[in-house]
């Protein structure tokens, strides 16, 4: 820009020359004298901002109406900077205000040179950063990529001036950009902004992050806010915007809040550490905010690595896991009639893992549909084998609601019964955590057919969930598992006796049997069998034991 040739140059003439740079360029490119304060523009940009002519004069006071009222001190102050030559160029990224008022991020960068007629001219070009993913013009806020810039400088130079980062998740937008449309999604982003901007305190950095979420890194504050209040006053805002709007789009928001101690850590870890307490907000049930605590991250960490382990162990054929099984006896002749298959994982790494841990963790990745097939193929093996000394005997194996949901359970069954050779009655698949099963049309449906099919369902740990009533109805199970919480009540009080007494008649009422769980003492049995259950179950019969041990212990020496 300060090529000799250029500074014979009129005004005029490197007008001329911009205007024909610009059309093949997506930058804007201007003209600023700074002796005369006049400011030529390309028309495009007028199109842009409220700036009406491609000639301006009075350019210091007309670009108060275009640059936003934060950033206008800032831009005036350089550009006098480059008048009085004690800089020779200008490079600033500010915000200006579009024609429909929206905050639109730009990258003005400008040389000083002299003109013809002596004059000085900043020469240069307006970059739109949003539509190079660095601001979002959704919103007028920046973008990740800038604020991973901010974040590192920050926490490089002074991490103890973060005050807190907070990272802010809309729930369920997915869903409001499928039913209303994109334009609906970008008006809630547009005014979830302006919630999160008029909260924080003027200097507080906030940005918009990927799809709904947002970003706030406050390092200005002193003392620090607490950004659980900041946290509600934005929920505060967002209510007000969705009752202003009558309900007609309902939505809350989540967050993630990491709190002190920056120290050491980069951007990188903030976007992952804000992102796991954002989850865990979501994972809490929503429309609240979850503090960062690495004891949790900790965990969720282990449970990955477990997760790790169990598709590694899966892969290689199922090693380190195991079927144990629980005797079901008769309840009046104390001789076992069946058995529970359970599920046991004895890692290399982590040694013997509870189901408690590992049952979520397939469940929440999927594998627990590979795993239940070696379950029910085990189960049905060990079944038909046993039937040669009991020949009513039948295992019952647990299903997932993941099962039912999300794999061809229907096939699975069918086809295990017929490879391994057994009747479809000695099989009796037990619903566990009834409260998923969600009994729609098509579930229903697979219910239906496996009755039909004479394969028998049970609902497992009756009487903990308020639903049970409905699932008893709809799904006509065979066998009702009493859960031991419930049978203990009844141990407890005549009240609560009674009323599983009568469940019980009413469960026998509709033709299906009874199976009483968790009997561990032989008090325990004597006055719950006068209840009148088909079934027990618990330790006072045997506890879950691998399939010798079983064998050994309750088919060889079966009468």
């Amino acid at each position: 820009m300060g090529d000799k040739k250029l500074q014979n140059m009129s005004l005029d003439q490197i007008k001329s020359i911009m205007d024909v740079i610009q059309m093949s360029s997506e930058a804007y490119l201007y003209i600023l004298d700074l002796d005369f304060d006049i400011y030529m523009i390309p028309e495009k940009l007028t199109e842009r901002v409220a700036l009406d002519s491609t000639r301006i004069e009075h350019c210091t006071e007309a670009l108060k109406a275009v640059i936003h009222p934060s950033d206008y001190q800032m831009v005036v102050d350089d550009i006098a900077r480059c008048a009085s030559g004690e800089q020779a160029g200008h490079d600033l990224e500010y915000r200006w205000l579009s024609r429909d008022n929206r905050v639109m991020w730009i990258s003005c960068r400008g040389t000083v040179v002299t003109g013809a007629d002596g004059n000085k001219l900043l020469v240069g070009k307006i970059t739109e950063l949003g539509r190079k993913a660095k601001a979002d013009n959704v919103t007028g806020l920046r973008r990740e990529s800038r604020f991973r810039l901010d974040a590192e400088e920050i926490l490089r130079d002074r991490p103890e001036a973060i005050r807190y980062c907070m990272r802010i998740g809309i729930d369920n937008f997915k869903e409001i950009n499928e039913k209303d449309g994109v334009e609906a999604g970008d008006e809630i982003l547009y005014k979830m902004s302006k919630c999160i901007t008029d909260v924080v305190l003027e200097g507080v950095d906030v940005y918009r992050l990927v799809a709904d979420e947002f970003m706030i890194l406050d390092s200005v504050s002193d003392p620090g806010e607490d950004p659980r209040k900041i946290y509600r006053q934005i929920c505060a805002k967002v209510a007000e915007v969705v009752r202003e709007n009558d309900y007609s789009r309902f939505y809350t928001v989540s967050a993630g809040v990491l709190y002190k101690d920056f120290a050491g850590k980069n951007s990188d870890e903030l976007m992952r550490l804000s992102e796991f307490a954002l989850n865990e907000a979501k994972r809490r049930g929503k429309n609240q905010v979850a503090l960062f605590r690495q004891e949790d991250y900790d965990k969720y960490l282990e449970q990955l690595d477990i997760r790790k382990e169990l598709r590694r162990d899966i892969a290689n054929d199922f090693r380190g896991f195991q079927v144990y099984y629980q005797p079901i006896v008769d309840a009046d002749t104390y001789q076992v009639v069946g058995a529970e298959a359970l599920l046991r994982w004895k890692s290399e790494k982590y040694g013997n893992v509870s189901p408690a841990v590992m049952i979520p963790i397939m469940e929440e990745s999927g594998l627990i549909i590979p795993v239940g097939r070696y379950v029910l193929w085990e189960a049905a093996r060990m079944c038909r084998k046993w039937q040669a000394v009991v020949p009513r005997f039948h295992v019952n194996v647990n299903l997932s609601y993941v099962q039912v949901h999300k794999s061809d359970l229907m096939n699975d069954v069918v086809q295990c019964i017929k490879e391994v050779g057994i009747t479809p009655d000695s099989l009796v698949l037990e619903l566990t955590e009834s409260g998923y099963i969600e009994t729609d049309n098509r579930i229903q449906e697979l219910f239906r057919d496996l009755k039909e099919r004479k394969i028998n369902l049970a609902i497992d740990d009756f009487g903990t969930g308020y639903s049970n009533m409905r699932y008893l109805k709809e799904i006509e199970a065979k066998t009702i598992k009493l859960d031991r919480s419930f049978v203990l009540q009844a141990l407890q009080n005549d009240y609560d006796y009674t009323i599983i007494c009568h469940l019980i008649d009413m469960i026998h009422s509709v033709g299906s049997t009874v199976c009483m769980e968790g009997i561990e003492y032989t008090h325990e049995l004597e006055k719950m069998k006068q209840a009148g259950p088909d079934m027990i179950q618990g330790f006072l019969f045997g506890r879950p034991a691998p399939a010798e041990e079983f064998e050994d212990s309750f088919i060889t020496n079966s009468p």
